[in-house]
């Protein structure tokens, strides 16, 4: 006889990364399909409280660092659901090492939702030395998903298998200005980052503990392509021919002014390339949110204007 569910549903949610693509949908599904969830957003910039009060007024709004374990055990202090998206390139195990520290000495959580990347359940030996190195982030979140292990937290990891969607506005000026889609021809699956925030928040309001200590890998179930086949697509959705351009120098060069780690990142994209095998379409996200998660064309479809003029 299968076991009863048993997971509390969190009273109180701390969402890091409450200004982003992903945190600010998670804050609006959390308040209409819970209101009576108390709702704390943290921002690591002083400047954006008062933004984020006036984007949420119906949260309570605080600024965290990672670096100050303070400011992260005031946070955390009473939160029974919490957030974890960490910004890109930023130093993580120093700040996951505090925010681990800060969550144990609060001990009021009942379940914490961390977001991975970057294949953290590959080996991170193969990874070129390059990539090793550094604060680039590819090797932080394999010992990121180590280190809640071993703290027994009651953490589930949502693994971005993917790319986000919205990534298309950074290659918006090549769009506009050539008609041009410019980046290296991976293949890769793909999803938006607003059923992401919308998996997380059912996830929350599930009762089923066996989510707890699960490592789930997210993808929109239907888009695996190569960036050329998706030039192809935006030419059938926009109506007039899109081409592709999957040089290293022409990468090197529009983007090495705007992302500022175009260097590596290229060279990550050659390491995916020689491990794209990897990648495999899943339902997670299609049975966690009880419908088709949005497509790449219809993404397309909703945002022609803002990558086109």
């Amino acid at each position: 006889m299968p076991e009863y569910n048993h997971k509390s549903i969190p009273r109180s949610i701390l969402i890091f990364g409450a200004a982003n693509h992903i945190g600010a949908p998670l804050a609006k599904f959390l308040h209409r399909e819970a209101p009576q969830i108390q709702l704390r957003l943290a921002s690591s910039s002083p400047e954006r409280v008062a933004t984020l009060e006036s984007d949420f007024p119906y949260a309570e709004v605080v600024h965290a660092d990672y670096f100050d374990l303070p400011s992260l055990e005031s946070a955390v202090r009473g939160m029974e659901g919490v957030f974890v998206n960490a910004p890109g390139g930023m130093e993580e195990v120093g700040a996951m090492t505090n925010l681990v520290s800060a969550l144990k000495k609060a001990g009021t959580a009942v379940h914490i939702l961390r977001t991975l990347g970057l294949q953290p359940e590959a080996n991170q030996r193969r990874l070129p030395a390059g990539l090793r190195e550094g604060r680039n982030g590819l090797t932080q979140h394999s010992l990121v998903k180590q280190m809640f292990d071993e703290s027994d937290l009651p953490v589930t990891y949502l693994n971005i298998g993917a790319t986000f969607m919205d990534n298309f506005f950074w290659m918006k000026d090549g769009l506009r200005r050539e008609r041009k889609l410019i980046w290296h021809d991976r293949l890769i699956p793909f999803i938006d980052p607003r059923d992401i925030a919308e998996v997380a928040g059912r996830l929350f309001l599930s009762d089923n503990h066996r989510h707890i200590g699960q490592f789930h890998t997210l993808n929109n179930g239907h888009d695996l392509m190569r960036f050329s086949e998706v030039a192809e697509l935006m030419s059938e959705v926009f109506g007039e021919k899109i081409t592709h351009d999957g040089t290293k120098d022409s990468f090197l060069n529009e983007y090495g002014s705007k992302i500022g780690f175009s260097a590596w990142l290229w060279e990550f994209l050659e390491y995916e390339g020689a491990n794209e095998v990897v990648w495999a379409r899943n339902d997670f996200v299609e049975r966690t949110l009880g419908r088709k998660p949005r497509t790449v064309r219809q993404w397309l479809q909703e945002h022609e204007k803002l990558l086109l003029t």
